[in-house]
């Protein structure tokens, strides 16, 4: 039976939304436009059913991007996502945006080296970064951690991982890039989109690795900093 899952990423400034048909992409909305995804969500949602030309009660099951990312756009995703969940009666599935960078960029290489190393790398501001590392098999090698992104931790990957193929996915890939490190290479997959969560959303489906839509959370990493106005007096 084929089946048709909902992909949902608002991790960072791009909000998109796909609509996977047997483990694929087939439709896609994406939009870069600041500080849209509340209203972007909802019309892209609406856009790739009309194209589709199937119901929401069709869907399979709901997919999302489960961060590490921004902090607004993951909670955005995640109530988006529960909310059809709970009206349709429908299984949440939540995916590593990080894993789903190291697909992409996986993808994105026409003939991957087998000792190639993928990481995921999301900008936390300045030269911070949320990583996660995986091996040609999108395997996670680490849990994924906060790490500031310099040429000496670029070289103890490599001396850790004894490869030189480290390749770059991600928002903060241009900044570590930059920094010239020889071990980084660049996969040209510079943002997170909903067309890298279809194939580990139907695998996830599959294995019912599925959430409790009650007491779902966005996996933040890092809780975001958050200040409190001083006194007047």
């Amino acid at each position: 039976m084929e089946t048709y899952i909902l992909t949902l990423d608002t991790t960072t400034v791009r909000c998109s939304i796909g609509l996977a048909k047997g483990g694929h992409t087939w439709i896609l909305r994406e939009s870069d436009v600041p500080n849209g995804h509340a209203q972007n969500s909802t019309l892209f949602i609406q856009s790739v059913l009309q194209t589709a030309q199937i119901s929401l009660q069709a869907l399979t099951a709901v997919a999302v991007s489960k961060g590490p990312g921004s902090y607004t756009g993951l909670r955005i995703g995640a109530s988006t996502a529960k909310g059809l969940c709970y009206a349709l009666g429908k299984p949440l599935l939540a995916i590593d945006t990080l894993q789903a960078l190291a697909w992409g960029a996986r993808q994105q290489l026409l003939l991957p080296h087998p000792d190639a190393i993928y990481i995921g790398c999301l900008d936390a501001r300045r030269l911070d970064a949320y990583i996660g590392i995986y091996d040609a098999q999108l395997q996670p090698l680490v849990e994924p951690y906060f790490a500031t992104l310099t040429p000496e931790h670029a070289a103890e990957l490599a001396a850790r991982y004894q490869t030189e193929q480290l390749w770059l996915s991600g928002d903060a890939a241009p900044k570590w890039l930059e920094q010239g490190s020889p071990f980084l290479k660049d996969s040209g997959v510079h943002q997170p989109s909903a067309r890298y969560l279809s194939a580990l959303a139907q695998k996830a489906w599959n294995e019912q690795r599925l959430e409790d839509v009650a007491y779902f959370e966005p996996f933040y990493l890092k809780q975001p900093h958050i200040t409190r106005p001083k006194p007047k007096f």
